[in-house]
């Protein structure tokens, strides 16, 4: 019996040993140092439509077991903007012993630019009309594309079926966090709903500060209720649009038919 208690005490002190030679053989053999990723720069500029090839232009990893191990780098995040047009992206770096390294800089996309709006029809109603923008006003983005279904519209003073000058407030925000916002008139008018149907080919616009514009280009034809083209003689334009100073400007179109019922459309522009 104590021989065999001698055997067991022998086999672990055998077995602890064996355990520590080798555990000592792995630390050795492992690499504990954490691969370093280099920018060649702090914030670059590209398209917003940049691949990931080009995002990692001018980054590097070097690893002291490893090496250069900078085609193993990767895009780990973009951020949404912190800036207007300028992102952080976060790249990564594994090496063979599975040690992570993490570098941030800053992206500036060339050339962006905010969701613009768009509007499809005017902005001018019968108190008769059923009145429903929702479908009229739309967005694009440079980066995601068309971002209509993102629009939000309100209003702190529209009055349905009542006749007056309305303002409504538009806003959309694209996948960056990069937000539009526009105010606009919504005129309602106690008018017949037989009265002509100016039509132009675009009912909002954005233009530069100085840039000369033809208004009456702008109508496409005038038409009857029933869609038929009518003559346009007697079209007048007003408006208070002043191409040398930034801001929102309106552009109506008047023309009043043989029975006096007087159509009424609107162009909104945006200087600079």
């Amino acid at each position: 019996m104590r021989i065999l208690r001698i055997l067991i005490a022998l086999l672990f002190v055998a077995i602890t040993i064996t355990f520590t030679v080798f555990y000592m053989d792995v630390k050795k053999s492992t690499d504990h140092t954490i691969p370093v990723i280099s920018v060649d720069e702090e914030i670059i500029e590209i398209s917003f439509k940049a691949t990931e090839e080009e995002l990692l232009k001018g980054v590097t990893a070097y690893d002291e077991k490893d090496g250069d191990i900078s085609d193993k780098v990767i895009v780990e995040s973009v951020s949404k903007f912190i800036d207007t047009g300028v992102c952080k992206v976060v790249y990564a770096v594994c090496d063979s012993d599975n040690n992570v390294s993490n570098v941030t800089r800053k992206v500036k996309y060339k050339n962006y630019e905010s969701p613009v709006f768009s509007v499809t029809e005017s902005l001018c109603y019968s108190i008769y009309d059923k009145i429903d923008i929702s479908n009229v006003i739309k967005a694009k983005d440079c980066i995601d594309g068309d971002i209509s279904r993102s629009i939000i519209v309100t209003s702190e003073d529209f009055v349905g079926s009542v006749a007056g000058v309305f303002n409504i407030d538009i806003s959309v925000t694209n996948s960056k966090g990069d937000i539009s916002n526009l105010k606009l008139p919504l005129v309602i008018e106690d008018r017949s709903l037989s009265a002509p149907i100016i039509n132009l080919s675009d009912y909002l616009i954005y233009a530069e500060v100085g840039e000369e514009i033809d208004f009456a280009s702008y109508v496409v034809n005038v038409t009857d209720v029933y869609e038929d083209e009518i003559s346009s003689d007697g079209l007048r334009i007003e408006t208070n649009v002043n191409m040398s100073q930034e801001g929102i400007y309106s552009v109506h179109y008047y023309l009043t038919d043989e029975d006096g019922a007087q159509g009424h459309s609107i162009l909104n522009v945006i200087v600079g």
